[in-house]
């Protein structure tokens, strides 16, 4: 009886490192921060949400136009009209900064990932939802 316990023990990990590797490849779930963003831009417009994961605010420039603050360890959504910005965030209690020019869709929300790097520079991540 215990024999047959261990096997049936040892049939399961394997089936349970096939699932978890189908779900990876086929589904594309993640196991590491799989957020859902929920901000849908209004009608026209488009969207730049800034996931700020680090633990100071970030100043936000757009155009060379100050924005809202993107809090600390929280999501800020701007809704702008479609083009392309020129984006500059600044640490407020650090030396940490970005600068790059991101697009804007109508319709769609241009998401930064904003995570500590080494440095001055900050760590982001852009992707479209």
């Amino acid at each position: 009886m215990k024999t047959t316990h261990s096997k049936r023990h040892w049939l399961t990990l394997p089936l349970l490192a096939i699932l978890i590797a189908a779900c990876t490849l086929v589904t594309g779930c993640e196991d590491d921060d799989d957020d859902d963003y929920d901000h849908v831009p209004p009608a026209g417009l488009g969207s730049m949400l800034i996931d700020n994961r680090l633990s100071t605010d970030l100043h936000v420039y757009l155009d060379g136009s100050v924005q809202i603050d993107a809090r600390e360890d929280a999501e800020t959504a701007y809704d702008l009209d479609p083009g392309t910005y020129r984006v500059v965030l600044d640490e407020e209690d650090g030396d940490g900064n970005f600068a790059d020019d991101i697009d804007i869709l109508e319709g769609r929300v241009t998401i930064l990932v904003v995570r500590p790097a080494s440095g001055t520079e900050l760590s982001v991540d852009v992707s479209f939802d």
